[in-house]
């Protein structure tokens, strides 16, 4: 099998797992065809044009596909069953493959370094592992949540200076994920450190596929 091969089969492989895990559990053999046209047509245009040059009207290819935007009329089934996997579908479609696009508000480190979760040797965000957000609520409460152990926490512990400085570095394009997956309350409480985030399915599917795509002008160091 050549290299082109291997790397195509190996991204579809992905694609589908993330895919897959956006939509209703137990899909119906027309979804899963539809899901099986869109990574190999998402892939293949991927990896010809890259993802700096990607662009294509998802609407459109999730009805080539055989998927409806229009919600079905109420015949005793689900009536929102279809319209509810082309709506997460296409949601899960725009934050795959165009990335770059989510997260601008996010500051970026100076210097590139490897993504601490796809590993891919690229420019960085910090990601407070307690969003900004969700500050006022440990602060006013004066702790944090149960799983983040500091032997110190005390009168004397700034927990202020704490919550600014503990997060991770990522790539605009994981970092958006993390985001994207969960609210910040959810991600402040129950996936506030690097093992819980990449416990996370959907998180770890996308770490796991972005982790495959390649970069341009920098070398994915390993």
């Amino acid at each position: 099998m050549e290299e082109a091969e291997r790397l195509l089969l190996s991204t579809e492989r992905a694609m589908k797992r993330v895919i897959m895990s956006s939509i209703p559990p137990s899909p119906s053999d027309e979804t899963e065809s539809a899901v099986d046209f869109l990574v190999a047509t998402l892939a293949s245009y991927l990896l010809e044009e890259g993802e700096d040059d990607f662009d294509l009207d998802l609407t459109a290819l999730l009805q080539d596909a055989g998927l409806e935007a229009e919600t079905c009329e109420d015949d005793g089934d689900d009536p929102e069953s279809e319209n509810d996997t082309f709506n997460s579908l296409r949601e899960t479609l725009t934050i795959m493959m165009d990335p770059s696009s989510l997260g601008a508000e996010f500051e970026e480190t100076p210097d590139y370094s490897l993504c601490d979760m796809c590993e891919r040797h690229t420019k960085l965000t910090f990601h407070h592992l307690i969003p900004k957000e969700t500050f006022p609520h440990y602060l006013k409460k004066n702790r944090l949540p149960p799983n983040i152990d500091i032997p110190n926490f005390d009168k004397t512990f700034n927990l202020g200076r704490f919550l600014h400085s503990y997060g991770i570095y990522a790539c605009r394009p994981c970092h958006s994920a993390i985001h994207r997956c969960e609210a910040n309350k959810v991600l402040a409480a129950e996936f506030n450190n690097l093992e819980r985030l990449m416990l996370h399915p959907k998180i770890s599917a996308w770490a796991k596929f972005n982790a495959k795509q390649k970069l341009r002008g920098e070398k994915h160091i390993k």
